[in-house]
């Protein structure tokens, strides 16, 4: 039976405690958003819940990993925008008990289909990134216009979940969304696959022992994600110390990011490894997990590094590090875009002797955690949500 589909194959009354579980994302590109609501469904479909993962478009680098307890449902649609009939129509024919959606153009669709939809579906959104970082950074113009749309739509969402408290301000102050109806629940992490994970082989050059220490990054090459910075502060640590850096993940800047590293001379010492679906090998093996970016919601990798027994320097931006660290308890900060106070911290990093235990803060992010929070928030009992898993 083909798992991506758009036909019926259950009828359940919205509200029913077997009517199915939508998760509403654009596609299941590469991206922490993308990683965390896989990571959620997947929990859910563990305990036995019926899920449909609905996607605009169903594909990306992710779409390989979706469980088979998850159904997914493919909108087809060749832009976000365009998927509002697609979803009306699911909407409509299943009647999921609720829906949960992630990402602003995604929250914004998913509330207007809900409405159009005429059917009362409780809709929960979740909102990811600092919005007024993201829309200051932005040269698009449709992306100016992003709060103004939130503020016509959010407040007919029944609950709006953030990924940090950081991300909660700046949405209430952006668009005057009311306190009340904003929750805070970090992104969840499974623990147990990432330590499985860990433990695959890994075939790259810079993953033989050669006398240098290995530093690991791992994002998007994008202008948010800040490796400039990143690869002009490992040049300043390259003439004090024997490392080495890998930069793992594919995106728009990768030329402009070699052209750095050519005319820096650090083509034998840095290498941009390319996208992976599975980067905890490199988390674990690096001496430090080293995060640049500019903005961010919730970066997950700092995390997935901590629970591979990596230690952790990131730019203290908003939002998310700074929370996740618990402001230099777990890990150390440097100032955003400052390479050589960032350099300065990635060595001090390599000098300590007692580090911290960042294993036993990454257990504060468990996957069982995060789902019980998001299933209360969701209008679902955690103490009854657990069954036979079930398979599409």
């Amino acid at each position: 039976m083909n798992r991506v589909t758009r036909t019926r194959q259950d009828k359940r009354s919205s509200g029913s405690p077997d009517a199915r579980i939508a998760i509403f994302i654009p596609s299941l590109r590469a991206g922490g958003t993308e990683r965390a609501m896989l990571t959620l469904a997947s929990e859910f479909g563990r305990r036995g819940l019926p899920i449909d993962l609905v996607l605009g478009c169903a594909t990306g680098e992710y779409l390989a990993l979706v469980p088979k307890t998850i159904r997914i449902q493919d909108l087809r649609a060749s832009r976000l925008l365009f998927s509002v009939l697609g979803l009306i129509r699911y909407l409509r024919r299943e009647q999921p008990r609720v829906m949960l959606t992630a990402l602003p153009h995604a929250n914004i669709v998913g509330i207007i289909s809900s409405m159009l939809s005429l059917r009362r579906i409780p809709i929960v959104i979740s909102e990811r990134s600092n919005l007024s970082r993201t829309v200051a950074d932005t040269k698009l113009v449709r992306e100016k216009f992003l709060p103004f749309l939130m503020r016509l739509t959010y407040g007919r969402a029944d609950t709006i979940i953030t990924v940090s408290h950081g991300v909660a301000e700046d949405l209430i102050r952006s668009i005057g969304i009311h306190r009340s109806s904003v929750k805070t629940i970090y992104n969840p992490l499974d623990i147990k696959h990432v330590e499985e994970q860990a433990d695959e082989p890994l075939e790259h050059p810079f993953a033989v022992e050669d006398g240098r220490v290995l530093l690991v990054a791992v994002g998007r090459l994008d202008f948010a994600k800040d490796h400039a910075t990143l690869i002009s502060s490992f040049a300043r640590i390259a003439t004090k110390r024997p490392v080495k850096l890998a930069i793992v993940g594919e995106g728009p800047l990768r030329g402009s990011l070699q052209t750095l590293i050519d005319e820096l001379e650090l083509n034998s010492s840095v290498a941009l490894v390319g996208f992976s679906k599975n980067p905890y090998p490199w988390m674990r093996r690096a001496a430090l997990f080293l995060q640049s970016s500019r903005r961010e919601g919730f970066p997950n990798t700092i995390i997935e590094a901590m629970a591979c027994g990596t230690n952790v320097v990131s730019t203290n931006c908003e939002s998310g590090p700074a929370e996740i660290l618990e402001d230099g308890k777990w890990g150390r900060l440097a100032a955003v875009g400052d390479a050589q106070g960032f350099a300065a911290e990635v060595m001090a990093a390599l000098d300590e002797t007692d580090p911290p235990d960042v294993r036993r803060r990454a257990r504060d992010f468990s996957v069982e955690k995060v789902a019980d929070a998001y299933l209360l928030a969701m209008g679902v009992d955690p103490t009854n949500a657990v069954g036979k898993e079930r398979s599409y």
